[in-house]
Order: structure tokens, then sequence, then C-alpha cells
């Protein structure tokens, strides 16, 4: 009867271990570099402010790597389309992130942030981050025709 209990004992041990909660760590992304080819092309703001921009809100942006200089669209701050262009730099901060900044053709306008930007693997999409805000970009093919 003692060795029944035993084995019992040992099962139960046994099957409380095999069900306990393994702890998984996410394998850690590759760093890919930001660089001016990889940004070249168009992009479509998706989520801002870690939520999803509504149905008729829009930011659009047109990297040219080559001529380091860019053109947005967007109705964010006006139920009108506004255009702006201007140019922009890649470097790398002290932590090794890649840090996007612009100057804007006007000399006015919202980009007075620098952004930490990280790219998926296959460059289609992008994340940039500062300590107000948290966008995602998604890459299309062309800018769509706005009115």
């Amino acid at each position: 009867m003692r060795d029944f209990r035993l084995l019992i004992l040992m099962v139960v041990a046994l099957i409380a271990g095999s069900c306990k909660k393994t702890e998984t760590h996410p394998e850690p992304q590759p760093v890919v570099e930001v660089t001016y080819t990889a940004m070249d092309g168009s992009w479509q703001l998706t989520s801002w402010r870690d939520g999803e921009l509504g149905e008729q809100t829009y930011l659009y942006i047109t990297f040219d790597g080559d001529s380091r200089r860019f053109e947005m669209w967007d109705n964010l701050g006006s139920m009108y389309t506004q255009h702006k262009s201007g140019t922009f730099s890649i470097n790398q901060n002290t932590n090794k992130e890649y840090v996007l900044s612009g100057i804007y053709d006007n000399g006015v306008g919202d980009w007075n942030n620098e952004y930490v930007v990280r790219m998926t693997v296959d460059c289609q999409e992008m994340e940039w981050q500062n300590n107000q805000e948290s966008m995602t970009f998604n890459r299309i093919d062309a800018i769509p025709e706005l009115n």
C-alpha cells in the first residue's frame, strides 16, 4: 500500500510539472539597418499613438533616398489635405538606434521631433517612436489620388 501511495504522489507530481506554464521568451528581432535605400518609396500611416486611424484620416509619405527628400500628404490637423515637402536624414544615436529627422521646405510644420525608426526584415513596415508618440507605417505601391 505504501508503494502505491508513493507511486500516486510521483504521478501527480509528474502531471503537475508537465501542466506548469512554461515561460517563453520572444526571440530577439534581428536589427535591420535603416538606410536611405530601405526607406525609399511610398508609405501609409496605419497606427498612431497605439491606435488605428479613423476611416477618413490619413497620412502618406514618400521618401526619395537619392535626393534625401520627402513629400507628405495628410489631413491630421485639418479636414483638407495638407501637402508638405522637405529634406530628411538618418543617423545613429549612442544606443545604435536609427534616428530620423527632417526639415520642411517652408520652415514651419509639425516635424519638430526626431524619431527612432525600426523596420521589419522585409522593409515593408516601419515604426517611428519618440517620447510623445508611436507611429506605424506600411509600404504601399503609390500614393492614392486625394481630393
